[in-house]
């Protein structure tokens, strides 16, 4: 991106407006406090309201709430302005603190922070009833170059939002002005026209038409804002980036914060580790009653579909006995999970008694902490699937390999062996991709704990 153009959305007139109605509070309390204890702490306490500005102004910034792109719906105005108090008030009272200084009256501490509140609530909020009115000056005027229905969504998403725009003229999909260069060149200029927006959607213009268009605005020095309305996919959010000189919008269904991500794959290491060697008594106890139950290796290895179905060993205690695989076909009319795109059956001969109950208790789960500390796994994630299971689905079964596998996840702290329905198993799995934070991670592990020790839903 463009370093110059990185505050382009930044509303500067917007928090000095939210900085003076601040000072107007700062102002009040003291007079309040002045006429009722009957003394004067405006110039000596003027540094509580520098503080506290500075802080709440950083908190609506990184908020996005001086960005004139962002939606101002009453309840995010009140919302947002609250919490800038809130944090601003208590960095302010933390600097107090620290600094040891005095502060006269708390009193004047709780006027100031509830008049600025108020004062910068109420300023918004009338701001975004006078631009609905579209009272005051500083318009942008365009030309809307698109469908219909594309200036239907740009309008109504411009109403939500701090940007003062006028549609001067639309031209619609297969206006004939748009193949005259001269007639819209002539347009433009008899407009004095601001911006042109363009809208690339399905049913718009082709890539040639669009870029004469922007090639005639360059000419002019007129603005072109392009909206990328191309696909309405629901389940996705983008972003917009550049490579080099290239604008790159993306598409993505899984998450690109990278300080959670960070954070979950620390997570997963550190509790791996640890959980590795406060159950390796469990797990060297399990090893021996395996062995001395039933001829065969200690750990069943299988071949697993990761994220975006690359293969990897999935490690697990071995629950069956050795020619668990070749009787599986013997079994699979007793399938109680639909279309036979997962293998679940009840009473299952194949199972040994002591994998019975380490299944039962799901400690037959516990050597694939190895998984995660490998980094095919991670703590939390969707099931991993068998290969021949990755082979019968359908398109709309493959996002749920579009992360990394977990040990735990929405299926199992839902029912796990309780649902049979595998469209339920992957609609569980896609609420927990279109959901995901590190939140939903820790209360998913603390709800797989309660589930363990009530059993519910284990085979």
């Amino acid at each position: 991106m463009n370093r110059k153009n990185v505050t382009a959305d930044f509303d500067i007139v917007q928090m000095l407006m939210d900085n003076m109605l601040i000072f107007f509070a700062y102002i009040f309390s003291c007079l309040i406090y002045s006429a009722f204890m009957q003394t004067n702490l405006l110039k000596s306490h003027f540094w509580l309201f520098l503080i506290f500005t500075i802080i709440f102004s950083l908190t609506m910034s990184i908020s996005r709430m001086y960005n004139i792109t962002t939606f101002y719906y009453t309840d995010r105005i009140i919302t947002k302005s609250l919490i800038a108090t809130v944090i601003a008030g208590m960095s302010l009272s933390m600097v107090i603190f620290l600094s040891q200084a005095v502060l006269s009256s708390r009193l004047l501490f709780a006027l100031f922070c509830v008049f600025s509140f108020v004062l910068v609530t109420s300023g918004r909020l009338i701001k975004r009833i006078l631009r609905r009115a579209k009272i005051g000056n500083g318009y942008t005027h365009v030309i809307f170059i698109g469908s219909e229905k594309a200036l239907e969504r740009y309008e109504s998403y411009i109403a939500k939002t701090a940007m003062k725009v006028k549609v001067d003229r639309h031209i619609g999909v297969g206006d004939p002005i748009l193949g005259a260069p001269e007639v819209l060149r002539n347009l433009l200029i008899s407009y004095s026209t601001n911006e042109v927006i363009l809208a690339s959607d399905a049913n718009g213009a082709k890539t040639g038409d669009n870029l004469e268009i922007l090639e005639l605005c360059e000419e002019l020095g007129t603005t072109v804002r392009v909206i990328m309305d191309i696909h309405d996919m629901p389940n996705s959010s983008h972003f917009i980036s550049s490579l080099g000189p290239y604008p790159v919008v993306t598409y993505h269904s899984v998450s690109f914060d990278k300080v959670q991500l960070f954070l979950k794959a620390a997570i997963d290491i550190i509790v791996a580790a640890v959980g590795l060697v406060v159950v390796s008594p469990i797990m060297l106890l399990t090893a021996v009653c395996i062995k001395l139950e039933s001829p065969g290796p200690v750990f069943f290895r299988q071949k697993r579909a990761g994220r975006n179905g690359k293969t990897f060993e999935i490690i697990k205690f071995r629950s069956m006995y050795t020619d668990a695989e070749e009787r599986k076909k013997e079994l699979l009319s007793q399938n109680k999970v639909t279309d036979g795109l997962m293998f679940k059956i009840d009473n299952d001969p194949r199972v040994t008694k002591v994998g019975a109950f380490i299944r039962k208790n799901s400690i037959d789960e516990l050597p694939q902490l190895i998984n995660v500390l490998k980094n095919d796994m991670s703590l939390v994630g969707t099931r991993p699937p068998t290969l021949d299971e990755v082979e019968k689905y359908a398109p709309n079964h493959w996002r749920r390999i579009s992360i990394k596998p977990g040990i735990t996840g929405m299926w199992q702290v839902s029912g796990r062996s309780a649902i049979t329905d595998f469209e339920e198993v992957v609609s569980l799995d896609k609420k927990y991709i279109d959901n995901w934070s590190l939140g939903l991670d820790i209360l998913i592990l603390f709800r797989t704990v309660g589930t363990l020790l009530s059993r519910y839903g284990a085979s």
